[in-house]
């Protein structure tokens, strides 16, 4: 009876941790997006994980310029991973992800996608390419959120739903 009761609650504690999900990384959600994409321009992914001399290296300058204005997103401090893809194009297609530590934190992150595709609205209103960042999406799924600007952001954001 003993022996029972250890194990049931041996069983009960660690349960939860083989039970843990493994996330995907932004990198694998932002190459699933790249690669499904249907008329994506060429581009390049920038991982908040790569070495500093790599190509694919976010630095801090460049996702301060995009997000913050010159200043380091302080909201960055809530996130696990993040990465970005831009296109090497004039038109503005950008994927962004951030994995945060807690659904509650995705408000936040959110928050700060919704000022950038703002910025990029207001850049290309009245031009050709308009309609990219008109249709855009700023989505939360679980405990990521996505900035989804290109010809088809739906179909985007199902792409990454599968992934996630």
């Amino acid at each position: 009876m003993k022996k029972r009761l250890i194990s049931f609650l041996l069983l009960i504690f660690l349960l939860p941790v083989g039970c843990a999900q493994k996330h995907p990384s932004a990198e694998q959600i932002l190459c699933a997006l790249t690669q499904n994409e249907i008329g994506l321009p060429a581009g390049q992914i920038y991982l908040a994980s790569a070495p500093p001399d790599q190509a694919a290296y976010l630095s801090p300058e460049l996702i301060s310029a995009m997000y913050a204005g010159g200043e380091l997103p302080w909201q960055l401090s809530l996130c696990e991973d993040y990465g970005i893809f831009l296109s090497s194009a004039q038109h503005p297609c950008e994927f962004a992800v951030f994995l945060c530590y807690s659904r509650s934190d995705t408000d936040l992150l959110s928050a700060m996608c919704h000022a950038r595709l703002d910025a990029l609205r207001a850049h290309y209103k009245g031009t050709a390419y308009a309609h990219y960042t008109d249709s855009a999406l700023v989505a939360v799924v679980g405990r990521y959120v996505l900035l989804l600007v290109s010809c088809d952001p739906e179909n985007a954001l199902k792409v990454a739903r599968q992934v996630i």
